[in-house]
Parts: structure tokens; C-alpha cells; sequence
């Protein structure tokens, strides 16, 4: 039977993809590829702007297409004269040797290829600088999946890294010669035009929207004949661009399009006296021919990543920038929902998709990308649908008017050729204004209204392509109506309105811009005005606004629109988030929480420079009548994905899973033989970071009275229930010692150090060394104040118990759950009251310090911080524990010498329960003496405990893990 040669193969592969990208030249098995004369590529996949990618290939099972690909890495292009830095190893399907080929474009198109990229980062000695990804094994895709690994790696990261330090090294330097010589009111009118306060950043964003103009003239020049480019200007004989010259230069750009990108650029320009103005553009255009030289000028993202480390108000704002592989992630999880024929133009040109709180247009940019892959793919051309994009299926609206810009030029960067009219870029007015209510919230406002508001004093402005629109009955005015929204994708502000104290500023959720106390007063009234006319609000003041910001998607979110967040970790555990979480699941199916399962709380972020972990929420809005149950499918990634290649497979891998009722838990695997996460399906919000998803199978078997552990084929029962069912918790510590705002007294205590028969001991804080052993005895006592005396005997009375429960648990420095102190006190900020019938308080103590016992305080507990799992005391009750009603006074008496035995033994922390004798010792008495358990389920139990003690937010990355 006749078979199929490589070389064929190989020219109707390349024929298939040309139909992938309009701008893609795709050619194989040509000669003279190279500078050195060596054997010719297989498939070359050229794109103007971007990295030449050399693709190998080789049937299965595909023996030497690797090193083949290797040998690329480093050869001199001879058409470009740049090196090869990346090569796809594809392995074709030995099935393709055998099909007729009238019927082998079909079989081509529609195979299953397993393909791995080849990196070389440019560095002398080749072979010890070549990165694989992914790091073993291979990635198994359709055609359309090969075509994005193609069009992903030929955006060169290592000339974005580099980009970026001259960028910034450009920015930095020109932000530094007007700090040095421009007078300062010059420098107080730049901050002005920002809305930002003076100083060294401020400045550093002004040059930073400065640049951006300048390497968009260049490339504009590039693309356009009828643009000179910036070099033009530049006078022969000083060598220098005067200041008049490069604003007409601009104007005339702006006579054709571009307003988003030069207006802003342009009326910084003007402030600069001539010199300054001279010595700026004349450094910013040098940087720009840097960035040139070697290709990164066309990289539209660039300004973007430093846009980051330039914002004034990033503490007040929380504007923190979401990384472009985390962008990516939660773009394409988001867009693989909308269910839409991605060929037909219309279609695509219909939706309507939103970030109202833009920051940088990282999210935005990142879903426009989606919306286009998807178009290229079936063999459409993106740039004819640019000028819709921009005019009506993409809206944005930031407070800082520099995001606003940056965002404009991300979005204008996707296709810098093509021209546009009006945009639904908004730049939301904030604090006090001119307008009839007097006061604004940024996009909040939108809650209430179905349209912008007033900008800069009074009047709305948008930016078009073409220049600024007013509010006046010749201008255009940009609605926002509720429920009209197919997308809303956000990364919204992080700020609380309810920690003052801490900071220091009356209300931080409005601090931004250096807003007044009494400004900031009106602002906080004005949310809790537009929260009012809600009917299941999610915002909360101890949440943030960012809990605010989801009642705004919601409201704007059409029926079968799909909601896509960027939110802190607590989202799914905190008490303050329990309304948010409660309209999620009203009102949204499809729940998809991707959390990151590893050590430290910068790498368990989406975001740069949080320093606090978070979660991706995607859920689609339900239509009327639809009762399809809210069930949660939690997701947990070992990393971060690095790339936006990864991003991309990550979110394949998260929907192949999602989709596959066969499973409710499970592993997500990049390749056969490489993890990249694991997934269980809950009906509750619980599994936020967690590597082992059996940990989740325990959890939720246990909730409902079912022992389930490892290697178990089927669950025993096991009498358990929330300690609600018990008894009560105790005080909130300010309700013991507390004062109000005024000063007035809260609690009837003061607070003293313990003396030796103190009248009310308390139990205050923590101190590890002390808190080895089930009995810790009090640290603190309390003096009632003046004039609060009966007060303070009632509180003692309704609150002192020997029962109490860790608060802040540090589980890899403290050993207990819960504890008893040797006489009844009131409990403190670290370990608060549980008041029960005094029999129960000894099964109590014993079951939270087993390893069920401290799982379960970890599972419920929000896990913000490495190795630390918080319960708040409103959320105490909720524990699960032994369930004491159900034991009989044998058993009583039976956990009574229990008790006895183990009151003097050390236990380890927590975290090292793995290799603790006490710990080991106490759960076989609990679990097979006093509550009957087999005992041949101790092995089963001693595999859970060492999954959960390798848990990165158990041990929180301390050499005391096993293996450690």
C-alpha cells in the first residue's frame, strides 16, 4: 500500500496553517533557510513584528525530531539575519502514512499532534542555555492548539525582558533630568494634568505616556506613508527635536487617528519649557531606536508591564497589575463560554465585553486577543474587525486618566494600521465634581447610572480614535446599560473601607487622588446610597470595594453573560465575602475557582506585588427559570503558569476536566507524565490551595458524618457536627477591652499582666513555647473600669469557660488547635472563648488536636498566609468537631483519662504531625478507643496526614515538611 512521505506531510501541514493567521508566511521544505549551509527546516512560520519559529517534525515515534529541533536553535536566519529562538517538535500521527490524499487535508487538519517548544535565550554556549517546555513529556492538541503554540512563542519573552529594562532605563533617565532641572512648578502642573500627586513617580509616568508616543510615532511611521517619523524632526544642526515641531507632528497624527495614544502625550508636551522638552524627546527617541534595533518596538505590551511600578497611588488604588500569563488564563477560560460561531464576523461584532477597572487593559487586551485567535483560526482576518472592537465590543473605564490612555494604546496596538471613530474607553470621574449628585465613585457610579458621568469638572469626555467627545448634543455619550454586558472581566480594587486604624487615612477605599476626609465622608455615603437599591447586594465594607465591584458586573451582566475575577483569596472563605459568595451561587452556574497550591503568597497571587494570594472566578449569569444547580468546580494549580503558552494549555486542560462528568475529583495533567494541578467538584466554597484533592475528598465525606481517607474503598461513618450544634463562642476581644472611636469604653476591661490569683484571667496571646501542652494557662488579667463593674461581672459570667480555640493558627510554629486553660478565664485576641456543657469541653479539646481535628480547623480557615489558617470567631461555630451529644458517660469517662494521659506530653506544631509521636499516639486513642474506628484505618489515616503536612499552606515552606 502506498505511504505518505514526511515532505508531504510536512507541505500540507504548512498549507493548513497559512489559513491560521492573516499575516503569517508559512513555507516547507525549502533551501538556503540558513546563513550556514545545513539541512533544510521542515515547516518555517514567518510574521512581520515578531520571531521567525522553525517547526521539525517526525512520525511517531519520532526518535530524533528533538535533537533535529535543537540543531536550529542559534542558526542566522538568511532572509532576517536574526538567530532561531524557538523551535516546535511536533511528533505527526503515524496514522497519517497511510491516508489517501485526496482525503489528506481533512485527516491533516483534524489529527491529534503531540508537540514540545525548544527555547534558546541568545547566550553563547547553546546547549547549556536551551529551555523545553513543557519540562517532560508532550503536549497533545489539534491543529488550531499547534497554531497558537506557533503564534505564542514567536512573541519573543527574551526580547520583551530586554524591552523592558531599556524602557524603563529610557523613562527612569528622562523622569530624572526633569527632576533635577525643571523648575517645580513645571513638575506640580505635569502631576496636576495625572491626577496625581507630585514626586519622583508621577514624573516617571508622565515620561512613560511620553514614550509610548514616540515608539508609537516610529511604528506608525513604519506603517503608514503618510506619517513621517519622529526622526524628521530632529534639526541638523543642534541635533535636537524643538518642542513646536514634534506637538505639530503629533497634531497632524492625530488629524488621521490615534487621539488615545497622543492627546494625553501631547498636552504633557506643551507644559515642559523648550529645553526640557528637547533633552526629553531627544533621550525618549534614542530609547525608541534601542527598542528598534532589535525588534522589540513592536511588542504592544511593553509600556504595559512597567506601567506597574510607575503608579502613585497603587496602596489606595490597589491597582495592581495582572500579569500577562494570568491575563491570559482568565481571558481564555472566560471566552472558551460564549458560545458563538467564532467564523461569522457578525457574531463577533455583537458581543459586547467590558473591564471596569481597566488599570493597564491587561485583561482586556488579553480577552480582544482571545476573540481574535479565535476569528484567525477559522481563517479570518482580525484587522478588518478592529475598528468594531474598539467602537462598540470593547469597554473600559479606570479612574486614573494615565490607565485610561494605557489602555486605549494597548488596545489600538493590536492592529496600530487600522484606523478608528469613537471608543467606549471611559475615564470615570472621582471625588468631588460639578455634577447634580456632587460626589463620584469611579465606576461604581454605574451601579445607579446607565451612563458616564462627569470627567474633569463638569462635562462627560470620551476618547474616540479622532480625538475627545463632550457631553454637548453634537458629542457622543457612552452607556453602560444594566444587563447589556456578554463579558465583564475585571481585576477589581482591593481596598477596605473599615482598617483606619491601621492606615492611618480616614476611609482608604477613597483615599486615592489625596481626597479629603470630608470628600472621602461623602464618597462612603454615596456607595452605601447606590447599595441601597440593591436586592442582594454582595458589597460589604470589610470585604472592600472589590465586593462592590462584583455587584456592578452583576448588574450589568446580560443573562448567560460570563462574570470573569481576579479576587483575594478570602472571596471563598472570608465571613465578609458569605453575600458575594451567596449571589454567585443564586444566580450563577458553571461556578470555576482557580486557586495556586504552592509556597509563598507572591506566588499564590494573578497579580504583581500583592503580596496576598488570589483566585480566579469564572460562572456564567443564569437565564430565567434556569434551575440548573450552582455546584463549584474548584481548581488548584501547582504554579502559576509562566507563559502564555501555558496559560492557553492550563485553561485547556481546566475545560477538558470541567466537562468530564465522569469525575468529580481528580488530576489535571499537562502531558501524560507531568501535573499541573488536580480538581474536585463541591457544594460548598471550601479547597482554595491545596495540592492533594484527596485532602478535599475527606473534608467533604467527613461534613456529612462520612470517614473517607485514603486507599479507602468506601467510607465509615463517624459522628461529627459543627460546633454550633454545642454551644456558643465567646466575646470578641473589643468587646472585652475595646474602646469606640471616641474613646468611650466598649468592654468594662482593662487589660494587665497576670498576677498570682487574679480576679479575671484571661488568655490573650500567643506564645509557642508555652502552648506545647493541652492545659496553657492564662497570660493576662482583667481589671474592671471604673464605673464598669457590674458590667464586667456580667461579661464573666455569659463568657468565662475553660475552652479555647486558636484564632490566627500558625501552623507550622503552633502545636494546638484548640486548648484548656487550668481554671475558667476569658479568652483574648489569640484564643477565644467556646462556651459548652463543661462534660464536653475534655472530647472537645482532644478531638481539635488529632490530625482530623486540625485538617478540619485548616479547612475551614482562610489560608491568606503561608502556614496560617484563620478562623475568625464569627466563623468558630462552623468548625466541625467530635459530636459530644452522642457519646455515653463510658466514653465521657473513657476521654476523661484520656485526657489525663496526654496533659504533660509535648505535641510538635502542627505542621509536623507527620513525625509526631503525641500527635500519632492521641489519634489512636480518640479514633480507635473512644469512638470504636477499626484500626487497621490508622495506615489509611497515616497517608492523609502526611498529604496534608505537605501542603505549602501547612508548612508554609519550612524545612520541617517532610522530606524537608
Amino acid at each position: 500500500m502506498p505511504t505518505n512521505s514526511e515532505r508531504t506531510i510536512n507541505t500540507k501541514l504548512a498549507e493548513c496553517l497559512r489559513n491560521k493567521h492573516p499575516g503569517w508566511t508559512v513555507r516547507a521544505e525549502q533551501t538556503n533557510v540558513f546563513v550556514q549551509k545545513m539541512k533544510q527546516p521542515d515547516i518555517v512560520v514567518s510574521h512581520e513584528g515578531n520571531l521567525t519559529v522553525m517547526i521539525e517534525t517526525e512520525f511517531a515515534p519520532a526518535a530524533t525530531v528533538e535533537s533535529d529541533a535543537q540543531a536550529r536553535l542559534g542558526q542566522a536566519i538568511q532572509l532576517t539575519g536574526e538567530d532561531v529562538e524557538q523551535c516546535v517538535a511536533v511528533r505527526l500521527p503515524s496514522v497519517l502514512r497511510k491516508i489517501e490524499q485526496e482525503s489528506l487535508d481533512s485527516a491533516v487538519r483534524n489529527a491529534r499532534y503531540l508537540f514540545a517548544v525548544l527555547t534558546y535565550d541568545g547566550r553563547e554556549k547553546l546547549y547549556e542555555h536551551i529551555e523545553r517546555w513543557p519540562n517532560r513529556g508532550w503536549v497533545e492538541g489539534r491543529l488550531d492548539d499547534l497554531a497558537d503554540c506557533i503564534e505564542t512563542v514567536a512573541l519573543s519573552e527574551r526580547r520583551v525582558a530586554k524591552g523592558v529594562k531599556i524602557l524603563e532605563l529610557g523613562v527612569s533617565q528622562a523622569a530624572g533630568y526633569l527632576q533635577f532641572h525643571a523648575p517645580k512648578y513645571i513638575l506640580s502642573r505635569l502631576a496636576e494634568k495625572l491626577h496625581q500627586e507630585e514626586g519622583e513617580q508621577t514624573t516617571r509616568m508622565a515620561m512613560a505616556i511620553l514614550a509610548n508616543a514616540v515608539i508609537f510615532h516610529m511604528r506608525l511611521a513604519r506603517l503608514n506613508p503618510a506619517i513621517k517619523g519622529i526622526e524628521s524632526h530632529k534639526t541638523e544642526h543642534l541635533g535636537v527635536f524643538p518642542k513646536l515641531s514634534v506637538i505639530e507632528a503629533w497634531r497632524a497624527i492625530l488629524d488621521i487617528n490615534y487621539w488615545p495614544i497622543f492627546s494625553l502625550a501631547s498636552e504633557l508636551l506643551k507644559i515642559l519649557p523648550e529645553l526640557d522638552a528637547q533633552k526629553v524627546i531627544l533621550r525618549l527617541q534614542k530609547m525608541s531606536l534601542e527598542l528598534q534595533d532589535f525588534g522589540a518596538a513592536d511588542i504592544q505590551d511593553l509600556s504595559g508591564r512597567m506601567f506597574q511600578q510607575l503608579i502613585t497611588d497603587r496602596k489606595f488604588l490597589a491597582t495592581f497589575y495582572t500579569l500577562p500569563a494570568s491575563a491570559t488564563l482568565l481571558a481564555e477560560l472566560a471566552v472558551s463560554r460564549l458560545n458563538i460561531d467564532w467564523s461569522d464576523p457578525r457574531q463577533i461584532a455583537a458581543l459586547k465585553m467590558a473591564d471596569l477597572a481597566c488599570g493597564t487593559g491587561a485583561l482586556l487586551g488579553a480577552a480582544y486577543h482571545a476573540f481574535a485567535s479565535r476569528y484567525r483560526r477559522t481563517g479570518g482576518d482580525d484587522g478588518l474587525l478592529h475598528a468594531k472592537m474598539m467602537e462598540s465590543v470593547l469597554v473600559a473605564a479606570d479612574i486614573m486618566p494615565s490607565a485610561v490612555h494605557l489602555t486605549a494604546a494597548t488596545l489600538s496596538g493590536m492592529h496600530p494600521d487600522k484606523s478608528y471613530g469613537h471608543t467606549r474607553i471611559i475615564n470615570m470621574p472621582y471625588g468631588e465634581n460639578g455634577d447634580e449628585n456632587g460626589i463620584s465613585i469611579g465606576s461604581l457610579d454605574l451601579m445607579q447610572a446607565d451612563e458616564t458621568r462627569a470627567i474633569f469638572g463638569t462635562g462627560r469626555i470620551t476618547l474616540t480614535g479622532k480625538g475627545v467627545v463632550a457631553d454637548d448634543p453634537g458629542g457622543a455619550v457612552v452607556e453602560v446599560p444594566h444587563g447589556s454586558m456578554d463579558l465583564i472581566i475585571m481585576n477589581p480594587p482591593f481596598t477596605r473601607p473599615t482598617n483606619h486604624e491601621a492606615t492611618g487615612v480616614p476611609i482608604p477605599s477613597f483615599a486615592g487622588f489625596r481626597t479629603k476626609k470630608e470628600e472621602q465622608a461623602k464618597m462612603s455615603a454615596r456607595l452605601k446610597e447606590l447599595k441601597r437599591g440593591l436586592t442582594t447586594p454582595a458589597g460589604h465594607g470589610n470585604a472592600g470595594l472589590a465586593s462592590n465591584f462584583i455587584d456592578l458586573a452583576h448588574a450589568k451582566l446580560r443573562s448567560g453573560g460570563i462574570l470573569a475575577l481576579v479576587l483575594p483569596a478570602s472571596f471563598v472563605q472570608g465571613k465578609a465575602w458569605e453575600n458575594a459568595r451567596k449571589l454567585i451561587q443564586q444566580h450563577y452556574k458553571d461556578i470555576l475557582i482557580v486557586g495556586i497550591a504552592t509556597e509563598g503568597s507572591t506566588d499564590r497571587a494573578f497579580s504583581a506585588d500583592t503580596g496576598m494570594a488570589e483566585v480566579l472566578l469564572v460562572a456564567t449569569r443564569k437565564k430565567e427559570n434556569d434551575e440548573d444547580p450552582s455546584d463549584l468546580f474548584m481548581v488548584n494549580i501547582l504554579r502559576r503558569p509562566r507563559t502564555q503558552l501555558e496559560a492557553a494549555i492550563t485553561t485547556q486542560r481546566v475545560e477538558q476536566s470541567r466537562h468530564d462528568h465522569t469525575q468529580d475529583v481528580g488530576k489535571i495533567r499537562l502531558t501524560e507524565t507531568e501535573q499541573t494541578g488536580n480538581f474536585f467538584r463541591s457544594r460548598n466554597w471550601i479547597g482554595f490551595g491545596i495540592r492533594e484533592a484527596s485532602l478535599a475528598v475527606c473534608m467533604n465525606s467527613l461534613a456529612e458524618g462520612k470517614l473517607l481517607l485514603p486507599r479507602m474503598g468506601s467510607s465509615v461513618s463517624i459522628s461529627v457536627c459543627k460546633l454550633s450544634k454545642l454551644g456558643r463562642r465567646g466575646f470578641l476581644d473589643r468587646d472585652i477591652i475595646g474602646r469606640t472611636s471616641s474613646g468611650e469604653p466598649r468592654g468594662p476591661f482593662d487589660l494587665e499582666a497576670v498576677s498570682q490569683a487574679p480576679e479575671y484571667p484571661m488568655l490573650w496571646g500567643h506564645d509557642a513555647n508555652r502552648e506545647r501542652q493541652l492545659i496553657v494557662r492564662p497570660d493576662r488579667q482583667g481589671i474592671s473600669r471604673k464605673g464598669l463593674r457590674k458590667q464586667a461581672a456580667e461579661l464573666w459570667r455569659d463568657g468565662a469557660s475553660r475552652l479555647h480555640f486558636n484564632r490566627d493558627f500558625q501552623i507550622n510554629s503552633q502545636p494546638l488547635a484548640a486548648c484548656l486553660t487550668n481554671k475558667p478565664s476569658l479568652g483574648g485576641t489569640a484564643w477565644p472563648n467556646f462556651l459548652t456543657e463543661e462534660r464536653w469541653e475534655i472530647p472537645l479539646v482532644l478531638w481539635a488536636n488529632t490530625t482530623l481535628g486540625l485538617i478540619s480547623f485548616w479547612w475551614a480557615g482562610t489560608r491568606q498566609q503561608q502556614g496560617r489558617s484563620r478562623l475568625t470567631i464569627t466563623r468558630l461555630p462552623q468548625l466541625l468537631s467530635i459530636d459530644a451529644r452522642t457519646l455515653n458517660n463510658e466514653q465521657l469517662a473513657l476521654s476523661e483519662q484520656i485526657f489525663e494521659d496526654f496533659r504533660d506530653r509535648d505535641f510538635l506544631p502542627a505542621n509536623e504531625a507527620y513525625r509526631d509521636d503525641s500527635r500519632i499516639a492521641l489519634d489512636h486513642e480518640v479514633l480507635i478507643s473512644l469512638l470504636g474506628i477499626e484500626d487497621d484505618l490508622l495506615n489509611n489515616l497515616a497517608v492523609l496526614r502526611e498529604q496534608w503536612c505537605t501542603e505549602p499552606s501547612v508548612h508554609g515552606g519550612k524545612a520541617t515538611k517532610p522530606g524537608g
